[in-house]
């Protein structure tokens, strides 16, 4: 029996209302909707192979968005015979509606209060945001995520977690260039919902705090200093009984034991950044430092890189009136700040971007990267004094020519890539050096009076290792016309590509060839057909030739 499939996301990550400002609601209609509806079969065979999809397919999709008064709830929804298993299906619905300087938050919502606090997390809550005069207030509060258990039933098994439960407010004061802000956010787990076995879960609840700051300020209209931290405490379990140890290495801990309800296994961890600029239209400078303690993190925010400390500088420079752009960094990371690693890893980080418009048609971009990686032993002794040493370098070139006219226009571009992976590890054998070759050289024609366009491209690829040389040669043709005042739209788009492997060869032939024609205003029908041939010829294995062809035909309605 054919199976259906409906998947209906209203907001699909969120109802995202763009925040409607109240004060103009009576400018707005009392309801209206738009969007778009696509209903597709697609049509597949294939010989030499087993097939890798199914003969025929049907699919129908939409996207359509409702507005009340301004208010807009998009709407996805899906339709295949093709049966999709959702474990946990996404249905959620938010609202942000704004009025002068107070905007409101409700449903599932992704606010951002600081880059350590409230980052962009998804809650499930409420919350509103004032902005009067220079003055930034906001607060939300919710469920950041859901709890998850071991199904029984279907003998699925998926990681068990608890419900978690979080508040953050943020109080800021300034405006652009002139500004402080401070921002905290508590959370914690709750065994709501939870349909575990609690006496026999390995998972602990855990609780977080998170005191962030951040600020900027700029004098003399050109120097700009900036800043932002956060401290974060984190309890791993916390109905654990044992008490935090006073002569532990978490000092720190003991004077806010009490306030935050902290144990043994509460660690609390830094994080900040800053830095100074020099902002001009022909010349800027900055210098930047960040340091991350290991195992830093936050449940307001879904990740951190952590264990790291960063020493960057960023020059640019404008010259010719705007028309050659140069711009760069170099910087050095480490981590292993609190020397308990068994090697240390050191990275140099450089990069330089030139952008020259020599003419009206005339141009090139020149980009150059170098990344430089070493990892010394600090604890353990071995023979070699680097574990790791390794730089890898990356060098492009593009230049571009234009010709427009009434006519036509014509675009040639041209670009070379290089880049290479380096072993600098004199007690390696250099097996893992790689080295990467990549041009391609791309004509366009756009006949303007006739809706004519055309473009040939040629390229090439070479990658040498220490197993041998794989390289990739290939040629494309496209084209694409309009008929019926640009009614009826014609194009073909094909490829044949060479590969020359360590053990054989390989070609690959792609032909495509499509139609889309509007009839009428908001209705269009497509049409498509694809093939692709593969022949392989690989030492040992008896040849590999096959073909596959895929039709479609396609409706599209707009509103």
């Amino acid at each position: 029996m054919t199976k259906i499939n409906l998947l209906l996301v209203l907001g699909l990550c969120s109802l995202t209302a763009y925040s409607q400002d109240l004060s103009t609601i009576k400018n707005e209609k009392p309801f209206a909707i738009s969007g778009r509806i696509d209903a597709r079969t697609i049509m597949y065979s294939s010989s030499g192979i087993d097939g890798r999809r199914s003969p025929f397919t049907y699919i129908l999709s939409g996207a359509p968005t409702l507005s009340f008064y301004g208010i807009t709830v998009p709407i996805t929804f899906t339709i295949s015979e093709q049966e999709r298993n959702f474990s946990q299906p996404f249905n959620q619905i938010g609202l942000s509606p704004t009025y002068k300087w107070l905007t409101l938050h409700g449903g599932y919502r992704n606010v951002r209060f600081s880059p350590y606090t409230l980052a962009g997390h998804t809650v499930l809550g409420g919350g509103a945001e004032l902005r009067p005069g220079k003055w930034e207030i906001g607060f939300m509060t919710g469920r950041l995520n859901r709890s998850t258990s071991i199904d029984t039933l279907s003998g699925y098994l998926k990681p068990e977690s608890f419900s978690r439960y979080g508040s953050a407010v943020k109080v800021g004061y300034g405006e652009r260039g002139k500004k402080v802000g401070i921002s905290f956010l508590s959370a914690k787990d709750s065994d709501k919902g939870f349909k575990g076995n609690l006496d026999s879960t390995q998972v602990k609840k855990a609780s977080n705090a998170v005191l962030g700051a951040d600020f900027e300020y700029t004098f003399f209209k050109k120097l700009l200093i900036f800043g932002d931290g956060a401290v974060s405490v984190y309890t791993k379990d916390i109905h654990s009984d044992l008490e935090v140890d006073i002569d532990s290495s978490r000092k720190g801990l003991n004077k806010i034991k009490d306030l935050f309800n902290l144990n043994a296994t509460s660690e609390y961890y830094l994080a900040y950044s800053g830095g100074i600029g020099y902002i001009d239209k022909i010349f800027s400078l900055k210098a930047a430092y960040k340091l991350v303690e290991p195992n830093f993190q936050s449940m307001g925010a879904y990740y951190f890189q952590n264990d790291l400390r960063n020493i960057t500088i960023s020059p640019s420079l404008n010259l010719l009136k705007g028309k050659l752009r140069l711009n760069g960094s170099i910087g050095i990371q480490e981590d292993n700040q609190k020397k308990k690693k068994l090697a240390s890893t050191k990275r140099v980080i450089s990069l330089a971007n030139v952008s020259w418009d020599l003419s009206n048609s005339f141009g090139f971009d020149a980009n150059f990267t170098n990344f430089s990686s070493n990892s010394e032993p600090s604890v353990a002794l071995v023979d070699q004094k680097y574990l790791l040493a390794q730089t890898n370098q990356n060098l492009s070139l593009t230049p571009r020519f234009v010709l427009n006219d009434k006519q036509k226009t014509q675009v040639f571009i041209l670009s070379y890539n290089a880049s290479s992976l380096k072993d600098l590890n004199e007690e390696s054998s250099h097996d893992n050096d790689i080295f990467t070759n990549i041009a391609y050289l791309n004509y366009n024609l756009i006949l303007n009076q006739s809706n004519l366009s055309v473009n040939v491209g040629l390229n090439y690829v070479n990658n040498k290792m220490s197993i041998g040389n794989i390289a990739n040669k290939g040629i494309s043709l496209g084209v694409s016309k309009g008929l019926l005042k640009n009614k009826l739209n014609l194009s073909s788009q094909n490829s044949y590509t060479l590969s020359e492997l360590t053990n054989g060869n390989a070609s690959i032939i792609n032909l495509g060839v499509n139609a889309a024609y509007l009839p009428v205003k908001n209705h269009q029908f497509s049409l498509r057909f694809a093939s692709l041939m593969n022949n392989t010829s690989l030492e040992d294995l008896d040849p590999l030739k096959y073909q596959e062809f895929t039709g479609e035909i396609g409706y599209t309605f707009s509103f």
